[in-house]
């Protein structure tokens, strides 16, 4: 399963079953003390992509999807540059959870990744974490509140990480400084 493409402001990867949307955002910025991911090139990758992350990204293999995260905004690079930018919010929990905008608007304007940071560096920015896009729940894909939002994140994430084939969970690295 690859990234869906960014720079068509579609999401950050496909799910198979759907993800959770919602109209308005859900969920406050984390304070700044909180960890936040630190920005520029990230790679979304599955456990067995193995590959420099010091090459050129068009010497990465078709496992490992780049994303370029800001401080506020994503973007997938494209060649001679960044693809459409999607204003996110991070908001720090049990899991954490990644508020991405969908570029779609309406009912589906804002769509939602759990986050579950696994190292930082010195600064206290995450460089390393699980990324899972958090499924629809059991009554349908739109999420009308963040206990909701949390529930459905935390049943994804025990359905992301199985090893199975299709599975949806990856892992988010940071890879270098923007460019």
């Amino acid at each position: 399963m690859s990234l869906a493409a960014m720079a068509a402001a579609t999401a950050l990867f496909s799910f198979p079953g759907g993800q959770a949307v919602s109209a308005a955002p859900l969920l406050p910025q984390a304070p700044a003390a909180s960890p936040q991911p630190r920005p520029g090139l990230w790679t979304l990758a599955g456990p067995d992509c193995r590959f420099n992350l010091r090459a050129e990204l068009d010497r990465w293999p078709a496992c490992a999807d780049p994303v370029q995260m800001g401080e506020t905004a994503l973007a997938r690079p494209l060649p001679g540059g960044a693809g459409s930018a999607l204003r996110y919010r991070y908001a720090e929990g049990d899991p954490g959870i990644l508020q991405v905008e969908t570029g779609r608007g309406g009912a589906e304007a804002w769509g939602y990744y759990g986050f579950r940071p696994l190292a930082a560096d010195a600064e206290g920015k995450v460089t390393r974490a699980r990324i899972w896009p958090v499924a629809c729940p059991a009554r349908g894909c739109r999420v009308r509140t963040s206990a909701e939002l949390l529930v459905a994140a935390r049943a994804s994430e025990a359905r992301a990480f199985t090893g199975a084939d299709g599975d949806p969970g990856r892992t988010a690295v940071w890879a270098r400084r923007a460019q």
